[in-house]
Order: structure tokens, then sequence, then C-alpha cells
């Protein structure tokens, strides 16, 4: 997914553009028992911006001062984050919650970058929801779950970030974006997500060239392949090529250290 850079503003939608929350997120309309699904169809709205193709600012969403989260209702966008010169990337969907407009003391001097490669729905959650939640305290349990299935997500990728070699990592990381948007077919699994070399370096934590030379290695084995511009082909066996080893010996743990001591396990 590239990102275009464009002048001008790149948020549209006026604070009285709205969403009806359960008429496009199908794990919230869930959380509302059915006989009451008529009623909370008109309460359980929220704020919406359209995101246009590019890249843009968590300022530009111009939100209340209420508003906690905001929900991907339609699109893709791409978190990048910037550190000593290095960057990675987060690639989020519809269904993922993020807090774009959040200000943190980062330990070390960093910058981050949002962008889309075309229109984004982001909808607003805020104190509207929150009162919602109130009356049906499953839709809480639905953010809770997705905040939750986006670090586990985070945590796989971390371990994908940790494989020797960068075939296994491109390898791994397709097969978790399969697993989200992939399609089994009789030839393999199609993922229809359009990615440069560079974003996939990004979020596996290698150079573009590598990536590409990678690739290649890949589409010669058979086990990941492209034709031109369309989506990517995973072979069903490709998986076999990542080890599948037990872990061996303890969990290495850390400890509060309190005045200056702590037990020592070795």
């Amino acid at each position: 997914m590239r990102a275009r850079i464009e002048h001008g503003p790149s948020v549209d939608g006026d604070r009285a553009s709205q969403v009806a929350l359960l008429r496009v997120d199908a794990g919230l309309r869930a959380a509302v028992p059915a006989e009451e699904l008529a009623v909370a169809e008109r309460v359980v709205v929220a704020p919406c911006r359209t995101l246009r193709p590019g890249t843009w600012t968590p300022e530009e969403l111009d939100v209340e001062a209420d508003a906690f989260a905001a929900l991907l209702v339609d699109g893709l966008v791409t978190r990048e984050t910037t550190i000593a010169g290095r960057r990675t990337a987060d690639l989020l969907g519809p269904g993922d919650v993020v807090h774009p407009w959040r200000a943190f003391d980062a330990p070390l001097p960093s910058t981050s970058r949002w962008a889309s490669d075309s229109a984004a729905v982001l909808a607003v959650l805020d104190g509207r929801f929150m009162a919602a939640a109130r009356r049906w305290p499953q839709l809480f349990e639905v953010v809770h779950e997705r905040l939750a299935d986006q670090l586990e997500r985070a945590a796989g990728r971390a371990a994908i970030m940790a494989l020797p070699r960068v075939e296994q990592r491109v390898l791994g990381l397709f097969w978790q974006l399969a697993d989200r948007w992939g399609k089994v077919r009789p030839e393999g699994v199609v993922v229809e997500l359009g990615l440069t070399h560079a974003l996939i370096g990004q979020l596996i934590g290698a150079q573009r060239p590598t990536v590409s030379l990678a690739l290649q290695a890949l589409a010669g084995d058979g086990a990941l392949r492209r034709d031109a511009h369309g989506p990517w082909l995973l072979a069903h066996d490709s998986r076999h090529a990542l080890p599948t080893l037990r872990p061996v010996g303890p969990v290495h743990t850390a400890a509060i250290l309190l005045d200056g001591r702590t037990a020592q396990t070795g």
C-alpha cells in the first residue's frame, strides 16, 4: 500500500457527519439483544471522518474533548513510526480501534505518520458511545476484544520479526495477513492487498532491497508469488518452510527492583 502525499485537507466530514455503528459493524450489532436493535440502531451513532488518499494528521480529525478512540469502519490505514532513522509500520483494517490524537512522552525521540492508499472511514467513539455502552455493556466488551486481538497480532508480528531469514519473515507476515484478509482457493491462499516492497520491509524489520530479493526467491520456489499488480498467492504448503520447533528451557522473566534488590532466579 503506497501512501501518496497530497496537499490540502486530507480528512473530509464535518462534525454533523455521523454513522450508525450497528449498521456497519457486525460485532457491535451482535452485542445488542435482538429485541432492542431497532432502538440501538438509532442511539449507537458516532461522528465519522473520511480519510482521503495520502497522509493525514490526527489534528485534522477535529474531534471533541470526550473522544476516547476511533473505529476504522472502512479501508486500510498505515501508521508509520520512525526511531533513530529506522521506520516500522502497522497495518490497520476495518474493526481496528485506534487513538491517533493521543499524546504521550516517548522514551526515545520518535515520529509517527498516518496514511491511507484509498479512502478510509473512521468512526469517532466519544461520550455518546460511552452512554450507549452503559445501557448495553457488551458494546465495550467488543471494543476490548478488538484491542486484545490487535495486541495478539502485534505479539505475533514481533515474533515474526525475530525469525533469522527474511524469506521466513515474509512468509510469516503473509500467513498472518492471510488469516485476516485471505481467501482459500484450490491453487493457494489469495491475499488481496496492495503492498509495496518498502511497506513489507517496514512490517518485518527489513530493508526494501532485501525484501525484493526474498520475494524473488519465494516466487522461484513457488511459495509466494504475485502477477503484475494483482493479488498475492500463498502456496498451501508454504507454511512448512517455517520451522515448528517447541520452545526449550524456561521462560525468561523480569522483576521489579525494590530498594535496589530482587531475588535472583538464574
